[in-house]
């Protein structure tokens, strides 16, 4: 049984039975294995396809036990293509979808992953019952062969040996789940744990008299010690602080996590609640006292936030974020060793944020984010050479979110990914409707994360895109924080130069506040560099400063990259960075970020203005 084109995912003859069996494997949801992996990893070797996938097929969603090449963990059963293999006896092959009615008008086809080519063969279970598939997909037609098709068929009672209901698969499966609930290194509960302990604490308190008190201790000077020392100073320090943590909260009864590779999370249940500030204040002081750690004497920078009450910071979700928002907040900033959240300053900026949260995912599905366009023109006579896109969102409730804001919370709750689509997709189209118009385009750039570049799909998302809508990569910039690079440059390098090739240009951007090591810039292949907003403000009133961006330029120009400065407010900046040779500048001095209507205008009058005149290098810049 195979249903018509839009009907939905056909059922197997013995559907029943068959979602009884899965169940029982008790397979689904459960964390990822490395013996499914790793033969994941194997096939996409095999075959040279980007995409390939273990699915599970439940009554309403295909799940992927394994995936290699795609970030999301489900889909719709409706439109899994896997659910129609289930009704094969070995496989399903689709060499090219635009060939076959069933799927020539999918989704999936015409929408990311943009699949044109699918091979899937069937995974029983011992009793002869289908339970999903070992999957391939290209995003291009091609030939597969029976010779490919026996390949893969091996590969897929590889799949169905490694489930088999042996103890080796449940103990291994026991571990996996051990694993989401504890930190293997500390033995501490984890992130995971510490919000369902959390949850568990509020759910209670309407029937109990106990207080609920939390706190992160964020231990931020940790990645200088494992810098300066080793990582087995860095792990002793962490041993360390954590006996002191448990020391110091002595006479409360409490758990304690890791949330995450610096950040430990308290939860305190009993105790006297008058002790409970000078407690924190106590502790805060310790945990920066020195450490004896890999036979040297070692300090790390910590901090402590905390709240007495924590049911004033909302839910558990609410609770757990305020606690990370906050280290984060003031990772890169000095100051006091404590911090309280539930006081009258502190508690409207985490309301604030909490409706954020809940108000970003409904945003964003609504189309209710915009992108402005801020000029990017050359430091003489002024000629737009560019724009940047920059993110929007004026809400009914909150007002204007900066953009900040929204990529934080879009990545907190995951939505990172599909913010960041939202944004190349809106930007290519911005880009073929002026063209559509009859304008001569300019370049848009976007900023981008390393975690984008990293994924194997991102560079297939934009070659999409670019060839939708007929653009040459030459139209796009991909800007990347220079601080994203200081963990892991290499990364990124494969994703880039493949990018390079179809024309894509690169900036490295906010440069100068990264403290990382120069050495990329002769290993990452950068087009342009931007010099971070934070040293612009300061070039007029401070040598030093004015001096360190003379050197920013030169050692940009000396690289072969454009330089643009950032944030450029006055004439009197202009006039220093017009002597250090600067290439471009950005910022108010020019051009406010323009809604797309007024930045087609400039793009209008930039053509008119290159068409009957050269440009005027003594004209002076002004408001658009």
């Amino acid at each position: 049984m195979v249903n018509a084109p839009g009907a939905g995912a056909p059922d197997h003859g013995d559907e029943a039975r068959r979602l009884d069996e899965l169940q029982r494997l008790g397979l689904m949801d459960t964390p990822p294995e490395k013996r499914f992996d790793d033969i994941t990893r194997l096939t996409a070797r095999v075959f040279d396809v980007p995409i390939v996938l273990i699915t599970l097929i439940d009554r309403h969603r295909q799940w992927f036990k394994s995936r290699f090449g795609l970030d999301a963990c489900e889909t719709s059963r409706d439109n899994a293509f896997c659910a129609h293999a289930l009704l094969e006896r070995q496989m399903m092959v689709i060499e090219d979808t635009d060939s076959d009615p069933r799927f020539r008008d999918h989704p999936l086809v015409t929408d990311t992953p943009y699949i044109r080519f699918y091979a899937g063969a069937v995974i029983r279970m011992a009793s002869g019952l289908p339970l999903g598939t070992l999957c391939v997909i290209d995003r291009h037609p091609r030939r597969f062969d029976a010779h490919q098709r026996e390949i893969l068929l091996d590969l897929a009672r590889l799949v169905e040996n490694e489930i088999g209901d042996d103890v080796i698969t449940r103990l291994e499966r026991a571990r996996a789940e051990i694993g989401t609930q504890f930190d293997p290194q500390t033995r501490l509960a984890t992130q995971q744990r510490f919000q369902q302990l959390i949850q568990a604490r509020l759910a209670a308190l309407p029937d109990t008299v106990a207080f609920c008190g939390v706190a992160a201790i964020d231990l931020y000077g940790m990645r200088a010690v494992r810098t300066r020392f080793s990582l087995q100073a860095s792990n002793e320090v962490l041993m360390r602080a954590i006996a002191r943590v448990e020391k110091a909260l002595d006479g409360f009864v409490f758990d304690l996590a890791r949330i995450d590779d610096q950040r430990l999370g308290v939860l305190l249940y009993q105790g006297d609640p008058a002790r409970m500030a000078g407690t924190m204040a106590m502790l805060a002081e310790t945990l920066r006292a020195p450490y004896l750690a890999a036979g040297k004497t070692v300090t790390a920078a910590a901090r402590v936030v905390w709240a007495q009450d924590a049911t004033r910071l909302g839910h558990a979700d609410d609770i757990l974020s305020a606690l990370q928002h906050t280290c984060r907040r003031l990772h890169n900033e000095r100051g006091d060793a404590l911090l309280r959240l539930d006081t009258p300053t502190s508690l409207p900026r985490l309301t604030r944020r909490n409706l954020l949260r809940r108000r970003t995912a409904s945003a964003l599905a609504e189309d209710r984010f915009r992108l402005h366009y801020q000029p990017q023109v050359a430091i003489h006579g002024y000629r737009v050479k560019g724009f940047e896109a920059l993110l929007r969102w004026h809400d009914s409730e909150l007002g204007q979110v900066s953009p900040q804001d929204i990529v934080d919370i879009s990545e907190e709750i995951d939505l990172g990914d599909q913010l960041d689509t939202w944004v190349l997709k809106t930007v290519t189209q911005q880009l073929a409707t002026w063209r559509d118009h009859g304008h001569t385009l300019l370049p848009i750039s976007v900023n981008v994360s390393q975690e984008q570049l990293a994924r194997p799909t991102f560079v297939d998302l934009i070659d999409s895109l670019l060839t939708r809508h007929r653009l040459p990569g030459r139209l796009l910039n991909l800007e990347v924080l220079e601080r994203s690079l200081i963990d892991d440059p290499e990364a990124i390098i494969d994703s880039m130069q493949r990018l390079k090739r179809r024309g894509v240009g690169f900036a490295i951007d906010d440069f100068g506040t990264g403290y990382s090591s120069l050495s990329y810039l002769t290993r990452i292949p950068f087009d342009t560099l931007k010099i971070d907003k934070s040293f612009i403000d300061r070039i007029c009133d401070d040598p030093r400063v004015a001096s360190l961006v003379r050197s920013i330029v030169s050692l940009g120009r000396d690289a072969g990259m454009q330089v643009v400065a950032e944030g450029v407010e006055n004439i009197a900046q202009v006039t220093l960075l017009r002597g250090f040779h600067c290439h471009s500048i950005q910022g108010h001095v020019f051009s406010i970020a323009l809604t797309a209507p007024h930045a087609e205008a400039l793009l209008a009058a930039t053509a008119r203005k290159r068409h009957h005149s050269p440009s005027d290098p003594s004209s002076s810049p002004g408001s658009v």
